[in-house]
């Protein structure tokens, strides 16, 4: 799964995303219609906790706050009979109380460009039970 395939299935559903064309970009995808920055990750392994960069996280929850938006992170990852999305409020889920376990971690410096560069990076776990929607993509065969 891909980024472009998260935000099709999406809009199949209530969402008109359209895919961020700068790949520098804080988020991934934004509804127009709906006011929502999506930040999509597409994993290779499945998790039980998924990984949410702090610095990410807190960028992301301010500019929504100030232009009056949602932000939604998504995370898909492999099941055994194909691909599996969550998605997650991290602002709501923080507002209730949620424990993120913030730490520090030795991460690559950024995942698209090689794994040569590694640095402290501070990151915070969502669990996947905690997602306010799944959604199974099964693999046709």
């Amino acid at each position: 799964m891909n980024e472009q395939k998260v935000i099709k299935l999406l809009n199949k559903a209530q969402y008109n995303f359209e895919p961020m064309n700068d790949k520098f970009s804080r988020y991934d995808a934004f509804d127009p219609d709906l006011g929502v920055m999506l930040e999509i990750k597409c994993r290779k392994k499945h998790y039980d906790d998924t990984l949410l960069e702090k610095m990410k996280y807190d960028w992301n929850v301010e500019f929504a706050k100030e232009n009056d938006f949602v932000f939604l992170y998504a995370v898909t990852m492999p099941t055994k009979d194909g691909h599996k999305l969550y998605i997650f409020d991290p602002k709501a889920m923080d507002d209730e109380g949620y424990d993120f376990k913030w730490h520090n971690k030795k991460l690559p410096a950024n995942t698209e460009f090689g794994r040569s560069n590694w640095i402290d990076k501070e990151v915070g776990y969502l669990h996947i039970d905690d997602a306010f929607v799944s959604i199974q993509e099964k693999t046709k065969h």
